[in-house]
């Protein structure tokens, strides 16, 4: 129902507002500030991240490669230690028929 002091359309005055929509400027303004350092700094970061990442990049690469060398020496010296072991079980073997 309709009260004599309202008109059509209108809020009654006794409702409590509960959102006030008068925001200051220096509010605003200060808002303002902190989300664009906040996204300059985010940005920054996320620069000096990706060039890390690329150091560590070149980094892992350099250790394959010294990994790989790594890996091709260690067969050619086994190889050579199986000639060697080879070599002194069959001398070891003359001399034992040579007993």
């Amino acid at each position: 129902m309709m009260s004599q002091d309202t008109q059509p359309g209108e809020l009654s005055r006794s409702i409590p507002r509960f959102i006030d929509a008068r925001v200051s400027l220096t509010w605003l303004l200060t808002v303002a500030a902190v989300l664009v350092s906040g996204g300059y700094g985010l940005y920054n970061q996320i620069g000096n991240q990706g060039e890390t990442l690329k150091e560590m990049k070149d980094q892992i690469k350099d250790l394959k490669v010294t990994v790989n060398s790594g890996n091709s020496q260690t067969m050619t010296l086994s190889g050579e230690i199986a000639i060697l072991r080879f070599r002194v079980e069959t001398l070891e073997a003359d001399r034992k028929a040579q007993r």
